[in-house]
């Protein structure tokens, strides 16, 4: 196996006969390949043959099958649809089946870190060197894996790691262990004085987070008035006190400097969809829920509901593309201090994609945090002032949508989507729509029909 000569070398001179070495070779590529996640997770593999091209999924037998009759897909001795890893980019390692691999995997922390790099890496190597792309990445796409691709670059011949894998754990262990800023930068200083410097490793925290947010996921800190009344946002990001109960954006301290009173920290949306789509993770899932859908009386899923199936009989454009976004968003408030310290309530908002299987859509990668409304107080009925970022960007991906870049099928399309649901308990649900909770109306399902009475001594 320290050569991939077999895998183009496969029959005699009888059309119908197959070489031995051929036959090992496939029996080592789908053994490597069943070690790998797609085949424990869901029992199917890539199958690289001339007519999948890695675009499908088969079973193992199936896969063997393919590659029996029409053999493997030109210049593809180094498997990078199946997690293989470059020794120097555009070139092929040669290596015992799986070594190399194993060994990644058991350094790299963060194996959706690691996919999506992987991912890098192929789009990478086909756009720049003629691979099979049925339509070129938009620019954005197309810059996303550049950057990606360039922070993946292995620090050296013999490493595993990268500028990102590193930089991913070091920032990873900052935020499990609560480290200071300082101490990072004197961790940082310490594996300087242990390794060599011309590893382009940062040099310090900074750098560290420069480094990561040039791959477009990087917060926004919006200003907020101190009262919650307005955002300084969009045509109001230039001013100094609120238009609307006049408070100052700033207070002084004692060197004179201003500092902002009250901020938001804002995860755009639009980014994060779009990723879904960056990744060989997570892009073949996207149209299960078109793909599954159940016999009528029967329902498993969202998408059997007669809310769902209303929906697309009323916005038929859009449910005609199975990539389009459905969405649901969840919020409540929490304490984040202990319940002696003095009262403070935040209010994170959540959003997550229906598009997604069950075992997949109420996992942690796919649960996006939006936004957190600062307090100390409960936002109350001005909870819209905080959502404004959010509600512009719904409004341009149900009205315009944007171009985003399909790795699965490799090519640009419109992407749209739709809030169809929150999920919160009473409070927040009063809040969020500004329906009365109490009182005669309060059941947002009777209504008016409610049939409720005073006590007389109540």
């Amino acid at each position: 196996m320290d050569s991939r000569s077999w895998m183009y070398n496969r029959s005699y001179d009888d059309p119908l006969g197959i070489r031995d070495e051929f036959i090992a070779g496939v029996y080592a590529f789908v053994e490597y390949a069943k070690s790998l996640k797609d085949f424990t997770v869901h029992g199917v593999v890539r199958c690289p043959c001339v007519k999948c091209e890695c675009m499908n999924y088969e079973t193992p037998e199936i896969v063997t099958l393919h590659l029996y009759e029409t053999g493997f897909k030109s210049n593809y001795t180094t498997w990078t649809s199946h997690r293989e890893t470059h020794n120097n980019f555009g070139r092929s390692q040669n290596f015992e089946v799986g070594e190399s691999n194993r060994g990644v995997e058991r350094n790299v922390q963060n194996s959706r870190m690691h996919d999506m790099v992987q991912d890098a890496y192929d789009m990478h190597s086909d756009f720049e060197f003629g691979g099979h792309v049925e339509e070129p990445p938009n620019e954005e796409a197309k810059c996303f894996y550049a950057k990606l691709n360039q922070a993946s670059l292995p620090l050296n011949d013999e490493s595993p790691h990268s500028q990102l894998s590193v930089v991913v754990r070091l920032l990873n262990s900052k935020a499990d262990n609560n480290i200071s800023e300082g101490a990072m930068d004197s961790f940082i200083d310490l594996m300087y004085e242990l390794v060599d410097p011309i590893l382009e490793i940062p040099d310090n925290y900074y750098k560290a987070k420069i480094l990561v947010s040039k791959l477009g996921h990087s917060s926004v800190r919006i200003d907020c008035c101190e009262n919650g009344c307005m955002l300084y946002y969009k045509d109001d990001v230039g001013l100094e006190s609120c238009k609307l109960c006049g408070s100052n954006r700033f207070k002084k301290t004692r060197s004179g400097k201003g500092i902002v009173v009250k901020a938001m920290h804002y995860l755009p949306l639009i980014l994060r969809l779009k990723r879904l789509y960056a990744s060989n993770s997570s892009a073949p899932h996207m149209g299960w829920h078109s793909e599954n859908r159940r016999p009528p009386g029967v329902m498993c899923y969202p998408s059997d509901g007669e809310a769902w199936q209303n929906f697309d009989r009323t916005y038929l454009d859009f449910a005609v593309e199975p990539r389009n976004v459905r969405l649901g968003l969840c919020s409540d408030g929490f304490t984040p201090h202990s319940i002696s310290a003095a009262s403070y309530s935040c209010w994170p908002v959540f959003i997550t994609p229906y598009n997604l299987p069950l075992e997949m859509r109420m996992t942690s990668p796919y649960i996006f945090l939006n936004c957190i409304i600062p307090g100390p107080r409960n936002p109350k009925v001005l909870i819209d002032v905080y959502l404004q970022p959010l509600v512009d960007e719904l409004k341009q991906l149900w009205a315009v949508g944007v171009e985003t870049y399909d790795i699965l099928r490799k090519q640009n399309f419109n992407l749209r989507a739709a809030l169809m649901w929150t999920i919160n308990d009473f409070p927040a649900y009063r809040m969020l729509f500004g329906w009365m909770t109490a009182g005669k109306l309060a059941c947002p399902h009777c209504m008016e029909n409610t049939k409720s009475f005073t006590l007389k001594n109540g």
